[in-house]
C-alpha cells in the first residue's frame, strides 16, 4: 500500500509538472511564477494534516494524488526563479550547495521526525510538520520584492 501511495504521487507529479512548466514560462516575467510556487507551498504544508482523517487506502491514493498534482505546480517554479538568480560562473557551485543543504535538512529532520513519532506519536509528528512547514512556507514572501 505504501509503495502504491508512493508511486501514485511520484507519478502524478511527473506527469503534470511538464505542462504546468510550459505553462508558467508561456507567461513572462516571474510573478505567476511565484505565487503559484507560494500558494502551492502553503497547500502543501496543509496536506498531512489529512493523514490525521484517512481511514481507507483509497483515501490516501487521493490524497497521494492531490500532493503530486501540488508539488507539480511548485518543482518547476522554485527551479525556475532559482536558476534566474543564479550566479553566472556558479551555477555548479550553487546548485550543489542548494541539494546539499536539502539532502542535509532532510536527513536531520527525518531522524528527528523518527524520534518525536516514537515518542510523541504520529499525530503530534504531523502537527509539527505541518506548523513547521507553514512557517517555511511564509519565508518566501521576503523574496517577493526581489521577483521581476
Amino acid at each position: 500500500m505504501a509503495g502504491l501511495a508512493v508511486g501514485i504521487y511520484l507519478f502524478t507529479k511527473s506527469i503534470l509538472q511538464i505542462p504546468i512548466a510550459y505553462l508558467i514560462d508561456k507567461v513572462k516575467g516571474e510573478k505567476d511564477d511565484f505565487w503559484f510556487m507560494f500558494i502551492f507551498t502553503i497547500l502543501i504544508s496543509i496536506i498531512p494534516l489529512l493523514y490525521l482523517i484517512i481511514e481507507t487506502p483509497l483515501e490516501l491514493y487521493i490524497v497521494q494524488f492531490i500532493l503530486g498534482l501540488f508539488t507539480a505546480f511548485t518543482f518547476p517554479t522554485y527551479m525556475a526563479i532559482f536558476t534566474r538568480h543564479i550566479d553566472k560562473e556558479r551555477e555548479g557551485m550553487e546548485w550543489g550547495l542548494y541539494h546539499t543543504l536539502i539532502d542535509l535538512m532532510s536527513a536531520t529532520f527525518a531522524a528527528i521526525g523518527g524520534y518525536l513519532a516514537f515518542t510523541q506519536g504520529f499525530s503530534i509528528l504531523i502537527i509539527t510538520v505541518v506548523i513547521i512547514s507553514l512557517m517555511g512556507s511564509l519565508m518566501l514572501l521576503p523574496i517577493r520584492k526581489h521577483i521581476k
